[in-house]
């Protein structure tokens, strides 16, 4: 059976996959996967290295859709790409062009790295720009790290009890195990991003297991960039959970969320 359309990489980082593997362009074609490129730079020592960063990766997003690539994006600042200089106040002009491409589909990728006041600062800063962007259908996609995952995840649901108005239009990703169900119980979409290095495929049938009334509301990526990573195709076609879970968690969840026709 042809996989053309059936597929949404909810998370990744074109802009990286086109710099180390550039290869793969073609393959997510081939594979009929759709992409949605969220935000994240190394080395951003400014404002202004940030900007050129924001604008070199929405060129990389209008190039590649032009070839015929399904993508769409996401601006943000990441937690471990504030730049130095970066004040609360400057985050609505910053961000303000991208806003009105109609291949940028929000804001993201913002959280917490470590949790300290800087990252607070402005993930507070980004929610407070999506108040005036969700009625235009735009959505907020938020990042939980690696380290002390469950804590850190608890102290972003926290700010983000200011802000549970908008909660339909934002999600949470890097799920795992431990955290998916305080995400999903706040009321908040659940992103999973199915790596080795983040939640296998035997964890992401854990959590259909526990999840298994709340299958609409979550949603399947690979973050793919420097490293680049198969798991959402390979495990499209897998037979080991049933076909209606499997169109939710790697296409239809993703296509409702990021009205992606």
């Amino acid at each position: 059976m042809s996989q053309k359309n059936t597929i949404i990489d909810s998370h990744v980082h074109l802009d990286l996959i086109e710099s180390h593997h550039p290869h793969r362009i073609s393959w997510l074609k081939e594979k009929g996967c759709r992409v949605v490129s969220w935000s994240f730079f190394n080395g951003i020592d400014s404002v202004s290295r940030f900007e050129k960063c924001l604008k070199s990766k929405a060129q990389c997003i209008r190039n590649n859709a032009d070839r015929g690539l399904g993508c769409l994006y996401l601006a943000g600042v990441h937690p471990r790409s504030i730049p130095p200089d970066l004040k609360p106040e400057q985050i609505g002009s910053l961000m303000k062009p991208h806003f009105e491409d109609p291949l940028c589909k929000g804001i993201g990728e913002i959280g917490l790295e470590t949790g300290d006041e800087k990252e607070k600062e402005m993930l507070v800063a980004q929610l407070e720009q999506g108040r005036n962007l969700v009625g235009r259908g735009k959505i907020i996609g938020v990042h939980t790290p690696r380290s002390n995952k469950q804590a850190i995840t608890r102290t972003t649901l926290k700010i983000l009890e200011r802000f549970s108005d908008m909660a339909s239009s934002i999600v949470i990703d890097h799920c795992t195990v431990e955290t998916i169900a305080d995400v999903l119980d706040a009321g908040f979409l659940a992103g999973v991003t199915l790596n080795p290095a983040k939640t296998t495929w035997a964890e992401l049938k854990q959590i259909v297991e526990v999840c298994s009334d709340r299958m609409d509301l979550i949603m399947c990526n690979t973050d793919s960039g420097t490293v680049f990573y198969e798991d959402v195709v390979q495990f499209r076609g897998s037979c080991d959970l049933p076909t209606d879970t499997r169109k939710n968690l790697f296409h239809d969840n993703a296509a409702k969320f990021f009205d992606i026709p």
